[in-house]
């Protein structure tokens, strides 16, 4: 058992009563000690203890009476009878459970006593006299509970009144201040500290004599007044201050230096100050604030500055001018006109909406996070040493922006602005996807640039939103609306377009379009994404190298470029508008080899000649066709498709007639897909069917579609004659023309119904007859 326990009831006797146990204390103390019951008693034992100690918790809270304590120590009488016929053999484990509990308790009778310690009226220490005579009102021991002054502390320490020379008791006294009901002012000319003091209802002044003394409360957490900090020196830190109203520090010149300071806590509208409306510390070098910062903060030797409370931040004029300054601001808005200077990078990562803002920095390749910056309402101006800015969250801007140093401005975010200007002198490349330059100016530097943007609302003239529109090299443009004119774009060298669908779908409705002409001779690389709408895509007279298509385009026309080399044909009909069309014209002396048409769907009409190097064609899909109504309409030659040919062999009295036979993989994927549309509608029909006639003439001469025709002209350009053990190449049109035996056909005779190669043979395969001696 702990003697502890009869110091605690001799103070709670001090507050509260005046009754004398002490000797029943200490008799209770040895009769645990030398305990002489057995184990059955001293579990009994046990649980009396335990039901004490629940007794003393259900008090906590309430002020303790004579009538309470009187009641603890009868159980505690009854225990000492109890403990009279113990036997102790065996049970040491026993007897340090119990001391254990026992201990418990007095911890929990000390919390009670010092809830209900109070120091009635005035705590006043100005002369020795008032000095003895709270010491005899306030006990100072170490297990001496704190206490709540029910009115104000007034301490003043100085050499003239004798009370620095006692100190030490003055500090004994104020370390056992918890809570005062009233203001707290101590002024003093040595080191002072209320190292308990939590809470005070009026103001507190803290006076270290200019920089004779450092004054401390650690523990201080709510000031409901207002704090004065006058003459302290060096390290000025209230670490765990939360709430208070207006914190005035008042140095001294040349006497009272704050050096570091440190109210991080602050929180709601609480507010540092040197002055009305400012905090200017001209010696200080870290400084942690919380609250709300005043207009004005002037910290020009300051190398570590942080504000770390959230909310709204009205003016501010911020200067931290410390060597390579670390800044942080935790402000969650700006409201008011905000000027940050400083020496170093610059940390606004908690504000999310800013408006009238200034930030600069002497230091060179300076970083500025605006990270989670989502609407900015007021002019914003960075200065050209921040060569780092994120602005990655903005998605509204109602106002100019100017980023004067970084060289990338990425916006991925941003798809909304008022009338306004983006000013980026030195930047090279500006990425913001979901901006449409409907309301925006974009300037950058006159140099080759990387741009990418929703849409260029100014799509004859697109150096009216683009200041250096002529020096844009790489353009991505993610949902393009309008017809688009690129050919001022004099440097372009690679597009990225997607076009915007127009809806609601119709036949027609899609007419956007985008021309690609011989005025962007330095255009290598056109790619139309996947996602892309597009009415008209024309590449005309280019310098193009690769062309890649995706997404959905109803005609495409991309004739006499003579450095195309590459052509991913990736795209498809927009289901709902009209069928699509194809033409790919006079590509001559490229090293354009193959072309796949088979992602394209409900094709209407193809044109695929005088591409000198095309070798490789295949035939749109066959799966999903366009409507009877749609004509077809297919013309293939001047190219460079191969292919074989066996001519017919006329019939004889032994022999029986043998029909030409043409070979060619671009002629056999046409055949299925011609085949395939002129049987559109026929056995299940969706709108009205072709007209197919029986007439063997007309099916000699074409395809045997009278309405809604399907007309085909395909020529293979070097093709092998079977007939002779060479190998000549030569134009099927050519060889079939020579095939007079396939002109006759099994009858022998010129210009009749069972003619396989029907007329001169110039066109190629026109015919059904002819397009009957494909190989499938």
């Amino acid at each position: 058992m702990k003697k502890g326990l009869l110091g605690l009831v001799v103070i709670a006797l001090t507050v509260v009563g005046c009754q004398n146990y002490d000797d029943q204390f200490d008799d209770l103390n040895k009769k645990i000690a030398s305990l002489s019951s057995d184990v059955t008693s001293l579990s009994s034992i046990g649980a009396s203890v335990t039901a004490l100690d629940a007794k003393i918790t259900s008090l906590q809270g309430s002020a303790l009476t004579d009538s309470d304590l009187a009641g603890i120590l009868s159980e505690i009488s009854d225990l000492e009878t109890a403990v009279e016929s113990i036997d102790n053999s065996g049970i040491e484990a026993e007897v340090a459970n119990l001391d254990a509990e026992v201990a418990t308790i007095l911890e929990k009778l000390g919390d009670l006593l010092a809830a209900n310690a109070f120091y009635e009226g005035n705590l006043t220490i100005t002369n020795l006299g008032q000095l003895a005579n709270v010491q005899e009102l306030m006990n100072t021991g170490a297990d001496d509970p704190t206490v709540t002054v029910k009115g104000n502390v007034l301490v003043t320490v100085t050499s003239a009144n004798g009370l620095k020379d006692s100190i030490a008791s003055v500090n004994l006294i104020l370390s056992k201040i918890r809570a005062v009901q009233g203001t707290v002012t101590v002024t003093s000319d040595a080191d002072a500290s209320l190292p308990a003091l939590t809470y005070a209802t009026g103001d507190v002044d803290l006076n270290g004599t200019d920089g004779k003394a450092a004054i401390t409360a650690a523990k201080l957490l709510t000031v409901d007044g207002d704090m004065n900090l006058t003459g302290l020196t060096g390290v000025v830190a209230f670490p765990a201050l939360s709430s208070a109203g207006t914190i005035e520090i008042n140095e001294v010149t040349n006497k009272a230096t704050v050096t570091t300071l440190n109210l991080g806590s602050l929180t709601g509208n609480a507010s540092v100050i040197t002055d009305a409306g400012e905090l200017v510390l001209a010696e200080a070098t870290n400084v942690h604030l919380g609250g709300v910062l005043p207009a004005v903060v002037t910290l020009d030797k300051c190398v570590d500055f942080q504000h770390l409370a959230g909310g709204t931040q009205g003016n501010l004029a911020l200067t931290i001018g410390g060597k390579a300054a670390t800044f942080s601001l935790g402000s969650t808005q700006f409201d008011g006109t905000i000027t940050v200077t400083t020496t170093g990078d610059i940390s606004l990562a908690n504000v999310t909406q800013i408006a009238t803002t200034t930030l600069v920095s002497s230091k060179s390749d300076n970083v500025v996070d605006l990270s989670a910056v989502t609407k900015i309402v007021g002019p914003v101006d960075i200065d050209e040493k921040s060569t780092d800015v994120n602005l990655t969250a903005l998605k509204t801007l109602n106002s100019t922006l100017n980023v004067h140093g970084d060289a990338t401005i990425d916006l991925p975010a941003l798809a909304t602005t008022a009338v306004t200007t983006i000013t980026a002198p030195l930047a090279t490349s500006f990425i913001a996807p979901k901006l449409a330059t409907t309301s925006v100016v974009i300037v950058t530097k006159d140099a080759a640039l990387t741009m990418s943007l929703l849409s260029i609302a100014d799509t004859t003239t697109p150096s009216n939103d683009i200041t250096h529109w002529d020096e844009v090299k790489t353009l991505t443009l993610s949902a393009q609306t309008g017809d688009l004119d690129v050919s001022t774009g004099v440097d372009l060298a690679t597009l990225n377009f997607t076009g915007k669908q127009v809806t609601p779908v119709a036949a027609g409705a899609q007419d956007n379009s985008l021309t690609i002409t011989s005025a962007n001779d330095k255009l290598k690389d056109l790619v139309i994404s996947s996602g892309s709408y597009l009415g008209t895509l024309t590449v005309s007279g280019s310098k193009i190298v690769n062309l890649t298509t995706a997404g959905a385009i109803i005609n495409t026309d991309v004739k006499n470029n003579a450095d195309l080399e590459t052509f991913a044909f990736g795209h498809t009909h927009l289901q709902g508008d009209n069928e699509s069309t194809v033409s790919i014209v006079g590509n001559t002396d490229t090293k354009l080899t193959t072309i796949d048409l088979s992602s394209l769907s409900k094709v209407g009409t193809v044109t695929v000649t005088g591409n000198t190097s095309l070798a490789n064609l295949t035939a749109p899909s066959a799966d999903v066709l366009a409507t009877s109504l749609a004509a077809i309409s297919v013309t293939i030659s001047g190219n460079k498709l191969p292919g074989t040919y066996t001519p017919a062999t006329a019939p004889t009295g032994t022999v029986t007639y043998s029909a030409p036979a043409i070979t060619g993989a671009a002629l056999s994927s046409f055949k299925a897909w011609i085949n395939a549309n002129i049987n559109v509608d026929i056995a299940s029909p969706a709108g009205a069917d072709r007209t197919i006639t029986t007439s063997a003439t007309l099916l000699a001469a074409g395809s045997g579609v009278t309405s809604s025709a399907v007309t085909f002209n395909i020529d293979l350009d070097k093709v092998d004659d079977l007939s002779t053990s060479a190998t000549t190449l030569d134009k099927l049109s050519n060889l079939m023309d020579a095939d007079s035996d396939g002109k006759k056909g099994a009858d022998a005779t010129l210009s009749t119904d069972d003619d396989d190669i029907r007329g001169t043979g110039t066109n190629g395969v026109d015919t059904a007859r002819e397009l009957a001696t494909v190989a499938d």
